[in-house]
């Protein structure tokens, strides 16, 4: 043991986590997206900032709020960032498995009472305790990290929660090789010293770890924004613009078959006029989900205009794209949508001497469907 000043670092901690909270609160009250995530980081910074403060204006008497109240106040914090941390990832299922460890650790903190016999238990309880909320969030949110940002990011966030959860447990291991000895945080032991520092850098780790995911989820929604039609979530104009250009390069450089389907929804006009635009969004949706779910991984569908829509078929042959094309008639007629579709089809062939040029083939033999009665399919020269 030696002779350490502690309680003023713990205040200073817990000033930087009355930061933090403060950061994360007006940021929740700012951001539409992953609002109820950031309210729950800005709890956490709170309660744990709290329950420093608490150890911090320790005393004699001992009294329960200081010691038992500041250990359990530390132990729901973690317990809260882990609970929005799911909810960042849309991992909100794990609720009872907290519950299920933090029931009976709480519980047993609140009741064994604040007096220095029972210190080391109650040590040993909340570092445990804390130490499995990081591990387990560690488990839990990696795949879903790695899945939407990506290996790397899901390393730099994973790696220092396995970190603080290993340094936590060898505190409480320290804890109970020193049973006799309590090891509380306000005493001046040179391993609390650590701890202040772990959670200086910890809370600094979190915040701009997580304000690093937020900024990239908004960039990504952004982009996703800029080529997703937003009501059916089909490629926009622009996108199936720049797809169409790939697909055209791919085709002049290998020779290989392309195949442009403009499908045209007939009479929607009537639909929105006579049922109301909310049926003809529903009408939109419908017909969005059934191509996607008749074409192959490597097609391309948009939606390209108000009741238009655009497939791109790489590798597809005249018979193979006029058979997908009649399926989808008869699927939308067949599903009581109210309408039917029209559809025109053109190959590029060496004579297109440009993308725009295999559309407007396209567009041409669509026209002619439109004009033979609609509900049918043409086939461009």
């Amino acid at each position: 043991m030696t002779d350490l000043n502690i309680p003023p670092l713990l205040w200073l901690v817990a000033y930087q986590m009355g930061l933090h909270a403060l950061l994360w609160g007006l940021s929740s009250l700012m951001l539409r997206e992953s609002r109820s995530a950031v309210a729950h980081w800005a709890l956490f910074m709170l309660l744990l900032g709290a329950g420093l403060a608490l150890a911090g204006a320790r005393s004699e008497p001992r009294l329960w709020l200081f010691y038992n109240g500041a250990n359990m106040i530390a132990v729901l914090g973690f317990a809260v960032m882990r609970r929005g941390t799911e909810q960042f990832l849309g991992l909100d299922r794990y609720d009872r498995e907290q519950l299920a460890v933090l029931l009976p650790v709480l519980g047993m903190i609140a009741l064994i009472g604040p007096s220095e016999q029972w210190a080391p238990l109650r040590v040993t309880l909340a570092y445990g305790a804390q130490a499995f909320i990081m591990l387990r969030m560690a488990a839990v949110i990696r795949p879903a990290l790695a899945q939407e940002f990506g290996r790397k990011v899901m390393l730099a966030i994973c790696l220092p929660a396995i970190v603080i959860g290993l340094v936590l447990i060898g505190l409480g291991l320290r804890q109970v090789v020193l049973w006799k000895e309590p090891i509380e945080m306000h005493l001046g032991v040179s391993g609390n010293i650590a701890l202040m520092y772990l959670y200086l850098s910890g809370s600094a780790l979190f915040t701009f770890g997580f304000f690093v995911l937020l900024t990239q989820r908004l960039v990504a929604s952004l982009q996703q924004a800029a080529v997703r039609d937003p009501l059916t979530g089909l490629f926009n104009r622009r996108a199936m613009t720049e797809q169409l250009e790939r697909q055209w390069l791919r085709h002049r450089r290998t020779q290989a078959p392309l195949a442009v389907l403009v499908i045209d929804i007939d009479h929607f006009k009537r639909i929105n006029d006579t049922l109301g635009h909310a049926a003809g969004d529903s009408v939109l949706m419908h017909l969005s989900t059934l191509l996607q779910s008749h074409v192959r991984g490597e097609d391309v569908v948009g939606r390209v205009g108000g009741e238009e829509f655009l497939l791109l078929l790489p590798d597809t042959q005249s018979q193979q794209a006029i058979a997908l094309a009649e399926r989808l008639r008869v699927l939308v007629r067949a599903e009581s949508l109210g309408t039917t579709i029209s559809v025109g089809i053109a190959l590029a062939h060496s004579v297109d001497d440009s993308a725009e040029s295999v559309i407007a083939r396209a567009d041409a033999a669509l026209y002619r469907a439109k004009d033979a009665g609609r509900n049918r399919i043409e086939v461009a020269d």
